[in-house]
């Protein structure tokens, strides 16, 4: 018996042990012989799958070799190939600038070509992925005017355009990312071997903000090293391919592009939606070896990050697997990849077997024994092998910080469990969906889809119908007792299923809320609809200069001081101003029916201003020029250098004026001007106890980081390379004494008093009154402020992890 043989030797030889075992359990006097046959069969497809993975995760706590490389730079021409299809451009944009910078670093980059590769079809969103990639040097970006063919398709058409220029190609997701280090090392070992074809790399996910998306990202980081690991070990020569994050060798590919349809109509013919497993097996049959590299450092994407998004990809993918059972007995396959699409196939079925299972066994339609019931206890322990083979391979970790290993494995294995029996009745409802001929179409995953229904409400009724289906029988046909045994058993899967809508909308919330974002989502409306300010769009304090007499013009009076203060510093109208922290265009779109020419680009964290604002930008017929990101702009720098930033009561939601200042650098060309607004303290050497606590509930009652006097910001400004420009009070022109701020001095100081700090408009009442009182007693001061970046592009800094 060869070593390569073992493995399957092993997955048989348990399936065989749990299949026979469940079949001892049966009691076969009091159960049709059939049915009998039937879930014996059924059990021992899903036990097979079980097995492999065991087996498989116990094989990669043996590290993998590593494959041969060349020692030098290899000669190849490749082409890294991102594709998009309406998914968010920003964060794509910033790892493809980030991908450029290194790769300028590195001898293979005069044999490196980016592509961006986008099959968007929204005009506006065409239009910011232009703006986004096209400020990116060195990368080429194609729109397709009619995509045929999807991502198969986009493909086919940059080989007929390109493919002659290139040896290899990287192909990467919109939501994926690959190190240039890392793509060295994968060009290395494919000039080594020059019959491989494929080489696809183990894939991380990146943190993710909700609960659902930690809880995949934890369940990869415990199972996903060794798991990659046996799987390349087991296959060999005879890899797999899952669509991205690989590289290809752009021969081998061209032969397997034009991928013929099934036969027959969707949703198990026509064009295939899991196109990666088949197009791996099609170059294997052509001769070509497909590795797999388990590494994942260095190789990354993101998680679905709410069970809706989840699901719809499910869905996709359900179809896409099922489609392969056409396709698996093709002529000419290597028997690895049949394996590859039966273990695929397997994953969607094992579903509805499972749910069979629970209602043939629960229901007592099939008598079992107590032996059926150590049959299904074994299982549940090969279930959970893959699980504590990658909480040994963290042994290391695991001695270091115990706690924290632990911790993480328990939290995985509890929430994974809990939300098991929903994913098994969704799949089971998608394999059903699919063989009863309901085609779900390609709906690019970038692009979401409106839910008619409470998420939730179908497992709820589910869960009553599973119990009923088993307790009803046996309190008919035996006895009470007997219906509320059978009805304990299940309790596992009925309870999350009935519990389904606040299981569902707790996975769906943010792992760690972001204060200000959560803030300015709550508010951002209540703030445009008090205080007249809401047709300027305004989120800002009003200025009553001369002249000015309507709340409107008040509240956008400040963006006419900015317009000055930037034309008079840079001596010409801008060519692209970014707006940090820009609420809902308020600013941006007076000072683009100002400029005509000038392109605007704003800022927030929160997502609710991100979607007025581009609301108002269509609206307003501004959309081609002014784009909006939801981003925090300490942290994410803009892709067009701006010749001016403006920043109005945003700059306080930074940890510190430095922070902020250093943040504004990342947005500034060279020799810029920064224009600040905002809220400061008035030149006082010490505050006494009583002011002191006033700008503390000033600061935690609007969720600000920090709260600083002018001097002290020209100050570090000066340090780190600004000019001074310009300083100007506006204090004069502000009004304290409106209903508002009176009947504030009554509300605020009681919310405190209750300690409604927590609630957006408690606190927002107890920031603005504590503010106020300041204003009052000749604390603050409401500052223009205009600085002029330094023509020397400063050295990157660590980025301060903030909420702005």
């Amino acid at each position: 018996m060869s070593r390569a043989s073992l493995p399957f030797v092993g997955i048989l030889g348990l399936t065989a042990g749990l299949s026979g075992l469940f079949w001892a359990g049966i009691d076969h006097a009091a159960t049709a012989p059939a049915l009998a046959v039937m879930v014996s069969v059924l059990f021992a497809a899903n036990a097979l799958a079980l097995s492999a993975a065991a087996v498989t995760a116990l094989l990669g706590l043996r590290q993998a070799g590593p494959l041969p490389e060349v020692s030098t730079t290899p000669d190849d021409h490749c082409a890294v190939l991102w594709l998009i299809c309406g998914e968010a451009p920003d964060s794509l944009a910033a790892r493809a600038r980030d991908f450029m910078t290194a790769l300028q670093t590195r001898p293979e980059a005069l044999r490196t070509q980016v592509f961006i590769l986008s099959d968007t079809a929204d005009a506006d969103a065409v239009a910011l992925e232009r703006d986004l990639f096209g400020a990116l040097p060195g990368v080429i970006y194609r729109n397709r005017a009619a995509p045929k063919g999807r991502k198969p398709g986009n493909l086919r058409d940059w080989l007929a355009e390109h493919g002659d220029d290139f040896d290899t190609m990287l192909v990467l997701d919109a939501d994926s990312s690959l190190t240039v280090e890392r793509l060295a090392r994968m060009r290395r070992i494919m000039a080594r071997n020059p019959r491989l074809g494929l080489l696809q790399a183990g894939i991380a996910l990146r943190p993710g903000p909700t609960r659902l998306a930690r809880l995949q990202r934890l369940s990869v980081r415990m199972t996903g090293p060794v798991f990659t690991s046996g799987l390349a070990q087991i296959s060999g020569a005879c890899g797999n391919y899952w669509g991205h994050n690989a590289l290809l060798r752009v021969a081998a590919y061209r032969k397997v592009a034009d991928l013929p349809a099934l036969p027959g109509r969707a949703p198990l013919g026509g064009p295939i939606l899991s196109h990666d497993f088949v197009e791996a097996a099609l170059m294997r049959a052509a001769g070509w070896d497909l590795r797999i590299c388990p590494d994942m450092r260095g190789s990354a994407e993101d998680a679905p990050t709410t069970t809706s998004a989840y699901t719809a990809r499910d869905r996709r993918w359900a179809q896409g697997n099922l489609q392969h059972m056409r396709f698996v007995g093709a002529r000419g396959l290597h028997v690895g990849s049949r394996l590859h699409l039966l273990a695929g196939i397997q994953s969607y079925l094992s579903a509805p077997i499972w749910l069979a299972l629970v209602l043939l066994l629960g229901s007592g339609a099939v008598h079992a024994r107590p032996e059926a019931w150590v049959a299904l206890s074994a299982m549940l322990t090969v279930l959970l092998v893959p699980k504590l083979a990658g909480l040994a391979r963290l042994r290391r970790l695991l001695a270091r910080r115990p706690g924290t290993v632990l911790r993480g494995f328990l939290a995985e294995l509890a929430l994974s469990t809990v939300i098991a029996p929903i994913w098994m009745l969704r799949r089971a409802g998608h394999v059903a969906a699919v063989l009863a001929g309901r085609d779900a179409g390609w709906q690019p995953s970038g692009i979401a889809r409106a839910r008619r229904d409470t998420p939730g409400r179908s497992a709820q009724v589910a869960g009553l119908v599973i119990l009923l289906a088993v307790t009803l029988p046996q309190a008919l046909l035996a006895s009470g007792a007997s219906a509320a045994l059978s009805g304990a058993m299940v309790l596992p899967v009925v309870v999350p299923l009935l519990a389904a809508p606040w299981l569902l909308a707790w996975f769906d919330a943010p792992a760690r809320p972001n204060a200000v974002a959560a803030y300015y989502d709550t508010s951002t409306k209540r703030f445009l609809v008090v205080g007249g300010s809401g047709k300027a769009l305004a989120i800002h304090r009003p200025l009553w200069a001369d002249g000015v007499t309507t709340s409107e013009q008040a509240a956008a009076h400040v963006n006419t001081l900015i317009a000055k203060a930037a034309e008079q510093a840079l001596g010409r109208v801008p060519e692209h101003l970014c707006d940090l922290g820009c609420g809902v265009g308020g600013t941006v779109f007076q000072l683009a029916r100002r400029w005509p020419e000038t392109r605007f680009s704003g800022l927030t964290l929160s997502a609710e201003q991100v979607r007025l604002a581009r609301d108002h930008a269509r609206a307003q017929g501004l959309a081609e020029r002014c784009h909006f990101l939801q981003a925090d702009f300490t942290r994410h720098a803009s892709l067009h250098k701006a010749d001016v930033a403006v920043a109005v009561e945003s700059h306080v939601h930074a940890p510190s004026a430095e922070a902020f200042l250093r943040a504004a650098l990342d947005h500034l060309a060279p020799g810029g001007v920064l224009v600040l607004v905002d809220d400061m303290l008035a030149d006082i050497d010490a505050l006494p106890p009583d002011h002191a606590r006033l700008i503390d509930s000033f600061r935690k009652g609007w969720r600000l980081g920090h709260v600083s006097a002018s001097r002290t910001i020209a100050a570090q400004a000066e340090e780190l390379g600004y000019d001074l420009l310009a300083e100007r009070d506006l204090s004069h022109y502000l009004h304290l004494t409106r209903w508002r701020d009176r009947a504030l001095r009554l509300a605020g100081p009681m919310a405190e008093r209750f300690g409604l700090h927590g609630h957006p408009l408690f606190s927002n009442m107890i920031g603005g009154n504590a503010l106020t009182e300041a204003y009052r007693q000749g604390i603050m001061r409401y500052t223009l402020l205009v600085l002029r970046a330094p023509q020397a592009a400063r050295l990157p800094q660590d980025r301060t992890d903030t909420a702005a």
